[in-house]
């Protein structure tokens, strides 16, 4: 529901008559969940909702509720975790166990089925209802949330009436998707939580000796009002006062930033982002905030440096200025902006930036928690860049831009915008659409009239594609191998080619691997995973083409299984994967 899209509009304070309609649901709904203080709400669309309603808590930021238009409130994630009271305590809704290699995969999009269930299946286990997932081994610790489809209650393990296979739980949210990633991550909130508790049950023992305090001093007060009627005085008031400044002068002064300084660490980030990540245009303006801004801020904590803070208060400002600095090209309305283009590394503000250290992003801690014990190598890296031919040289002469670098696609995109609005009189005067080549434009064989959205095609025909790949941490090996990695390359980029194929005898499915060696891959290590994993064997054979280097095959249909070990155990990016299933029976993949 939330793994591919989430869009969230500005949020509102939730007022008071709100809020206790809403906590008189939730706790007819689930005993013991902890309510927030404070909430605002959002409207939000999803896969599958659409202008459903998400509740945040106020103080943190973290999403609490969610609701589509006519469902029941579901409580995400942070609710559950903030809702545990100790490591013994029980989740507050009925909930169901598995282990963790079903928890990868439940990260990755599946739904939980029943063979990956453990039992005993715990009372409210019914068809319909709202489950919590969890590890068998951290069973008060809530990993997914999402709608049971059988009735499992009381059962146990080789009970006649388990189903042998099918869906057990419909997944709605997981730990990693992009609801969970909106807020804090596990381990801060079940901190937070724990702290809570602490103090909850000091206060709570607070009022019990101060009750007994009160018994046991009654018989003196009904003898003073009786000695002396309206001469009482109220020493526990007092008392009270003077405790209470005592412990406001001993704690210590949180430190709050400036304004300014939190605007400045904003467009910083803005430019971490254009000079360090992989960007591909068009992005939506929630996607760029939550998967870049936020993500490239500097390692400080969230309750100091927020939108909150900034001078902006709204994403939608903040992303105005930035375009008034030419940072950033905008499209759409106010809740609904698309980023379609940004500066390019050419400008001198990119260029000069210096990186700084990050925090780590959330949605890599589920990873982290829940992992094989297999080892995952670095993530690869994979950088496209473009050569200008000699069509474009006077092209780049007259931008006074240096004709022998290397671009990316963005940048040319961006020259190519310039030289427009630089040489107005290739637009055409009828049409303000259509481009009439000068001399310059006719060097990229443009001989006639074309529309203004064709030119940045026909200006790429007159580049070399050059490519560049490495693994992340090579940049600061001193082995002058791996240095050379970083040093791009000339032709089209590689592409890892997985295939399912049935041999001759129409009997034997094997899935092979051509290409895995252009990404560093040892092909003896991946055919010893792909033979434990797969449980099949493997051969290893030369490629009918040379530059494709070994051919690595596993006996069996295994295409979905071995593109998951390339991604996450080998690192290879998933757009430089592509399966071929030619087997004659093929299976419908949803």
């Amino acid at each position: 529901m939330f793994k591919k899209e989430l869009e969230v509009k500005p949020s509102a304070n939730l007022k008071s008559s709100e809020k206790r309609k809403l906590q008189k649901a939730i706790e007819t709904q689930y005993e013991g969940i902890r309510v927030p203080d404070k909430l605002s709400k959002a409207v939000f669309n999803s896969i599958g909702i659409k202008k459903g309603t998400l509740y945040l808590d106020s103080a943190t930021g973290d999403p609490s509720f969610f609701q589509s238009r006519d469902g029941d409130i579901v409580p995400t994630l942070h609710t559950l975790w903030a809702s545990v009271a100790g490591v013994d305590k029980p989740l507050c809704m009925p909930y169901i166990l598995t282990h963790e290699g079903v928890i990868d995969r439940l990260i990755d999009g599946a739904n939980l089925m029943i063979r990956g269930c453990h039992g005993p299946y715990v009372k409210g286990l019914k068809r319909n209802a709202l489950v919590a997932v969890v590890d068998y081994k951290r069973p008060n610790i809530a990993v997914a949330i999402g709608r049971c489809l059988m009735d499992l209650e009381g059962k146990v393990d080789g009970d006649l009436g388990i189903p042998q296979s099918g869906v057990a739980v419909e997944i709605w949210t997981v730990i990693g998707d992009m609801l969970t990633n909106l807020g804090r991550n596990m381990e801060d909130v079940m901190k937070d939580a724990g702290k809570d508790n602490v103090i909850r049950n000091e206060q709570e023992d607070d009022k019990e000796s101060q009750h007994e305090e009160q018994s046991k001093d009654q018989p003196d007060l009904e003898l003073l009002e009786v000695t002396k009627p309206g001469t009482l005085v109220d020493v526990s008031h007092n008392l009270c006062d003077e405790t209470e400044i005592e412990t406001t002068e001993s704690r210590p002064e949180k430190y709050t930033m400036t304004t300014e300084d939190i605007d400045e660490m904003f467009r910083r980030s803005v430019l971490y982002t254009l000079s360090q990540d992989a960007l591909e245009f068009p992005i939506p303006s929630t996607q760029f905030m939550s998967g870049h801004v936020l993500k490239n801020l500097p390692n400080v904590d969230t309750d100091i440096v927020n939108m909150k803070k900034t001078s902006w208060k709204k994403t939608t400002k903040f992303l105005k200025a930035m375009e008034k600095e030419d940072l950033v090209k905008l499209k759409g309305k106010e809740d609904k902006l698309t980023i379609v283009s940004a500066a390019g590394r050419s400008d001198p503000r990119i260029s000069a930036f210096v990186p700084y250290r990050i925090k780590k992003p959330a949605h890599h801690e589920p990873n982290t928690t829940y992992s094989h014990n297999d080892e995952q190598m670095a993530p690869v890296v994979v950088k496209r860049y473009y050569k200008p031919n000699n069509a474009s040289r006077m092209f780049f002469n007259k931008l006074d831009e240096k004709y022998d670098s290397l671009y990316t696609e963005q940048d040319i995109k961006l020259l190519t915008q310039r030289y427009v609005k630089e040489n107005p009189g290739v637009i055409s005067k009828a049409n303000a659409q259509l481009i009439e080549p000068d001399d310059v434009l006719k060097e990229f064989k443009i001989k006639t009239t074309i529309k203004r959205a064709e030119l940045f095609a026909r200006v790429m025909a007159a580049f070399s594609p050059y490519y560049a790949i490495y693994r992340e941490g090579d940049e600061k090996s001193s082995d002058k191998l791996i240095l050379k990695r970083l040093t791009p390359r000339k032709g089209e980029l590689p592409i890892v080619k997985v295939a399912v194929n049935t041999l001759k005898t129409r009997k034997k499915v094997v899935t092979s691997i051509v290409g895995s060696e252009q990404y560093y891959i040892d092909v003896e290590k991946l055919a010893g995973v792909l033979r434990v994993k797969c449980s099949g064997s493997t051969t290893i054979l030369d490629s009918k083409e040379p530059k494709d280097g070994k051919v690595v095959t596993v006996q069996g249909e295994h295409d979905s299984a071995v593109c998951e070990i390339l991604h996450k155990q080998f690192g290879v990016p998933a757009k430089v994967i592509t399966v071929t299933n030619n087997t004659a029976n093929k299976k419908k993949r949803r």
